[in-house]
């Protein structure tokens, strides 16, 4: 079955979740986020003014500090949470660093060659834009209405009271505008046929951000480990015969140019081996479902994987087609940090969503009152969350910087991740991010 509304909802650019951030007592949260960490920012050639305009604080609902990842917005199923997010004053303060943006860094525009730093503000704005969008008659908010529409088998079969209501052409325009939203051609298809059953004229094409990042393929093999290829050898068993990605064998060999049938006689520089591997089940798999299963993030996916898209949207390989073998762990083993003078863990939000922080807060708080806490949950803990009705493990992390493991080490209740989908408990507080040492001093 088509279902169109999913179109819109279950097509986003990394995955189809239910936010997190829905989950979450609305009484602890905070107000306010930057832009970039100390961290994003080492080895950046940014003036020193730019750098501390980005980590000023926008004075916004900490969920759209999500919205700094290009992705499809859809309902956050809480009207609270909603109005909380689209408060007058965030858009001024959204708008505001953009217009500071454009002069202070105007000359040093880029992040890194081909990442411009308007990207950060720009991908937020077009996050914030699609998720408080309204209909013009009474005042809801369009992703609410869309939700709520039927589903059908195709778009043809979508009545014309759904199909050309303001909320959903307008929710795809404003999609369309924007280089910085997961419109594609998916959306731009359902667009065109909004135009046309609703005789309506305006553009369809899709934009290209601009993000041209220049990532070149090593001189020599950084491994010093070479491959020989054999009859009947693909880029997947190459790969899991030595524990290798073969997204990054692709990336690493430009002679290898059909992974499903391998040429004998080929010499390949092999990739560093990692300790985990896992293959690629089908295209509806995503690269948050697989990160938080690992207990790591998306972007450490891409990074691990080097055939990967920025977005991961190619995790199930096409065109071209590099097999389906990844690395779910770091390749060469995992680095130690040591920490930095003066530098703290932050509040387990440290490198964007899917479990890529490291998961610690700063300090021990009590639970929200009233809240009754999972059996077992460590009470070191910086910040609890409420289970809903309905919640998967997966979707409860793929918003936070909290890998699976650790989530799980501090509320023991749940046990395994194969177990914690059916022992979660509705109505219950779990801690969400512990605080350093958590396992050694009760308090």
């Amino acid at each position: 079955m088509f279902m169109m509304k999913n179109l819109l909802l279950v097509l986003p650019l990394l995955g189809g979740f239910a936010p997190l951030a829905a989950t979450v007592s609305l009484k602890s949260r905070a107000t306010g986020f930057q832009l970039v960490t100390n961290k994003q920012l080492e080895g950046s050639k940014l003036n020193s003014n730019c750098q501390q305009l980005l980590q000023q604080t926008i004075q916004c609902d900490e969920f759209v500090a999500n919205f700094r990842e290009r992705g499809y917005r859809g309902s956050l199923d809480s009207p609270a949470l909603t109005d909380s997010v689209c408060q007058a004053t965030c858009e001024r303060s959204l708008l505001n660093t953009r217009r500071r943006l454009a002069a202070v860094c105007a000359s040093t525009p880029d992040m890194i060659p081909g990442y411009p730093v308007a990207t950060l503000i720009e991908t937020t704005l077009a996050g914030w834009d699609e998720t408080c969008l309204k209909d013009k008659d009474t005042g809801k908010y369009c992703n609410d209405i869309i939700d709520a529409f039927e589903d059908y088998d195709s778009l043809e079969a979508m009545p014309d009271a759904q199909l050309c209501s303001y909320c959903y052409g307008a929710k795809l325009r404003i999609m369309q505008q924007s280089p910085y939203s997961a419109y594609d051609e998916l959306f731009a298809q359902a667009l065109e046929t909004v135009n046309k059953r609703c005789n309506v004229k305006g553009p369809t094409d899709t934009l290209s951000p601009p993000i041209n990042v220049n990532v070149t393929r090593p001189s020599v093999c950084t491994s010093k480990q070479t491959y020989s290829t054999r009859n009947g050898d693909t880029c997947d068993s190459i790969a899991l015969a030595n524990s290798v990605s073969a997204a990054s064998l692709f990336f690493l060999n430009p002679n290898l140019l059909d992974c499903s049938s391998v040429p004998a006689g080929l010499e390949l520089c092999l990739p560093e081996k990692c300790s985990e591997l896992y293959k690629v089940q089908s295209k509806d798999e995503d690269c948050v479902v697989i990160g938080v299963r690992y207990g790591t993030s998306w972007a450490k996916l891409v990074k691990w994987n080097l055939a990967l898209k920025d977005d991961c949207r190619n995790i199930y390989s096409t065109e071209p087609f590099w097999g389906r073998v990844i690395c779910v762990s770091q390749p060469g083993g995992e680095y130690t940090d040591p920490g930095s003078p003066g530098t703290t863990p932050g509040n387990g939000d440290i490198g964007g969503e899917g479990g890529s922080g490291d998961g610690y807060a700063n300090q021990v708080v009590p639970p929200p009152d009233g809240a009754k806490v999972a059996k077992g949950t460590t009470n070191n803990c910086g910040k609890y969350i409420q289970a809903e009705k309905g919640i998967r493990c997966p979707s409860l992390l793929a918003k936070r910087a909290m890998p699976m493991d650790l989530f799980l080490k501090i509320n023991p209740s749940l046990g395994s991740v194969a177990e914690c989908d059916s022992k979660i408990v509705p109505g219950l507080w779990y801690c969400l991010n512990p605080v350093h040492g958590w396992d050694q001093v009760r308090v």
